[in-house]
């Protein structure tokens, strides 16, 4: 939570030496390397925060940068929204439920098909089957074009559950029984058009346009669905890309150069906890991550200049 540098052993056992406190860097490094830090020990956290019958899912992927590593396992070449083109990371999934106001993080998981043999979609579906089977009945579950494939929605719709996703311009959609054509090709309304979704069924399209003047196509299963409660659901998509902001800005998620799996798994775990310890702070008080990241930093700061001005 405090830290601004490396998430280093060596860094963490010297902060620990200005406090009294005799640590060494190989009691961080056996800790990272030995425990079993798992998902349901930050379940068990936010479980008392989490409101099981409101609320929404949002799910989404980031990519942790490892672009300079050569040794950290369990890097893989993916695409990255944050520098447009594939890079060398560590991809994270998470599952997150938010109210409009708060954003907690309910499930993770950590793309490495070399050892699980899961894909990102089999990740997805499982987060969200773990979640109904605690549970859960969430208004809406949102994700990106990424995971809008017809296993995912029917998965949702077995599962009798409400989904918004965004769509690529070339899905297959047939608007008026003459026959399937791009989503793209299509003139939408403002409150949507009900079409046939090509091996799925009916579904509501609707069009806008980002800041940079590009094309967005959103997709629902509700069909009554009007603009209003398109821009909303659109907003709250966006509280997923705050959270990874957030984890990866003052939780130093990618700031660990330890090498082994169970190292970066477990650091990872622990990123996701600080940010819990911020949310909670957040709940408690009103302020943000980055205003409670500051008091911290202002200590630091202050102690500087008193010694500085006191010389």
């Amino acid at each position: 939570m405090a830290a601004q540098c490396d998430a280093s052993c060596v860094k963490a056992a010297d902060c620990y030496s200005e406090i009294g406190i005799s640590i060494a860097h190989d009691s961080f490094n056996r800790f990272l390397t030995r425990q079993s830090l798992t998902n349901e020990a930050l379940w068990k956290e936010v479980e008392p925060y989490v409101e099981k019958t409101s609320g929404w899912f949002v799910l989404d992927d980031t990519v942790i940068d490892k672009i300079h590593s050569k040794f950290i396992e369990m890097t893989y070449y993916q695409w990255s929204g944050k520098h447009h083109k594939v890079v060398k990371g560590i991809g994270l999934i998470s599952l997150v439920w938010t109210d409009g106001s708060y954003t907690y993080p309910l499930d993770y998981r950590l793309y490495d098909p070399d050892e699980d043999e899961m894909s990102k979609n089999d990740h997805f579906r499982a987060m969200i089957q773990i979640a109904i089977d605690r549970g859960f009945t969430p208004s809406v579950i949102l994700f990106d074009s990424w995971y809008s494939g017809i296993e995912n929605l029917k998965f949702i719709r077995n599962l009798g559950l409400n989904w918004f996703t965004r769509l690529k311009k070339n899905r297959q959609v047939n608007p008026d029984r003459s026959g399937n054509v791009g989503v793209g090709s299509l003139t939408l309304p403002a409150d949507g058009l009900e079409v046939h979704l090509k091996k799925y069924g009916f579904i509501r399209i609707f069009h806008s346009v980002n800041p940079r003047g590009k094309d967005r196509y959103w997709a629902t299963n509700i069909l009554q669905m009007d603009y209003a409660d398109r821009k909303n659901l659109q907003s709250i998509c966006w509280t997923i890309e705050n959270y990874h902001r957030v984890i990866k800005e003052i939780c130093c998620l990618e700031k660990c150069p330890v090498r082994k799996r169970i190292a970066q798994k477990n650091h990872i775990n622990c990123a996701l906890r600080a940010y819990l310890r911020f949310e909670f702070e957040h709940y408690n008080t009103g302020n943000s991550p980055y205003l409670i990241k500051w008091e911290i930093q202002k200590v630091g700061i202050n102690s500087f200049l008193k010694d500085k001005i006191a010389r």
